[in-house]
């Protein structure tokens, strides 16, 4: 089947954001007085946006915000993370090369993040990987984030370019279920969070095809050989 775009995620598809991310959210405990979370607890959180994550690590010392809370919550936190200036965020190994290897062949490459845009648009212009992408769309761009398949279809419609020719790539459920949803071919990582849940097993049990150890790897051998 003809491919003509590529939709990758970001947090743990295409960087590994996770000791920013941890530090974030503990900065907000610590200010809060409340114990910090662990690494592995706070992974768990991951994949639906700043305003989950910070729903959840609250939950998880037992305080239940209000939405007014939460709002205010999530301002502090995306001012914390803009401050961090996303310090030990990297990209992952052979990413670069597997983007080039996409422009080589005439791909059309779009991003597709939870993540909100003001946070998107300072991480990737850091890591110098803006120019990779001919459309970002961001998990405040619309009103129903992944895994609803709303912001497929408009990184679709910004790119030109049919779902049926288009292909989702990221590391977790909200990837798989959004391009299922969208109607589109799907690959995904094992180098992200998934919520805490192995993604190999839950692709085996959703019918999805068996996760990649790279990007590199995923795209040279399945998407664009």
């Amino acid at each position: 089947m003809k491919t003509t775009a590529i939709l990758f995620d970001l947090d743990g598809t295409l960087i590994d954001a996770l000791p920013d991310l941890v530090e974030g959210v503990n900065a907000l405990m610590r200010r809060y007085e409340l114990a910090e979370l662990s690494r592995e607890q706070i992974s768990e959180f991951i994949g639906k946006g700043a305003r989950h994550l910070i729903e959840r690590a609250f939950e998880a010392r037992k305080k239940i915000l209000s939405e007014e809370e939460l709002d205010a919550m999530v301002e502090e936190y995306v001012a914390v993370m803009l401050a961090n200036d996303g310090a030990h965020t990297r990209v992952f190994d052979g990413v670069p090369e597997a983007i080039e290897h996409l422009r080589a062949r005439g791909i059309r490459v779009a991003l597709v993040t939870n993540k909100v845009r003001v946070m998107t648009e300072r991480v990737i212009e850091r890591l110098g990987c803006a120019e990779w992408f001919d459309a970002v769309v961001c998990g405040d761009d619309t009103t129903c984030p992944k895994p609803a398949p709303d912001m497929l279809h408009l990184a679709c419609r910004k790119l030109g370019v049919e779902a049926s020719e288009s292909v989702m790539v990221g590391d977790s459920r909200n990837d798989a279920l959004a391009a299922r949803a969208a109607g589109m071919r799907v690959y995904l990582v094992n180098t992200g969070y998934n919520e805490g849940e192995p993604i190999d097993r839950w692709a085996r049990a959703q019918g999805f095809s068996t996760p990649f150890d790279s990007i590199y790897t995923l795209v040279t051998e399945s998407v664009a050989p």
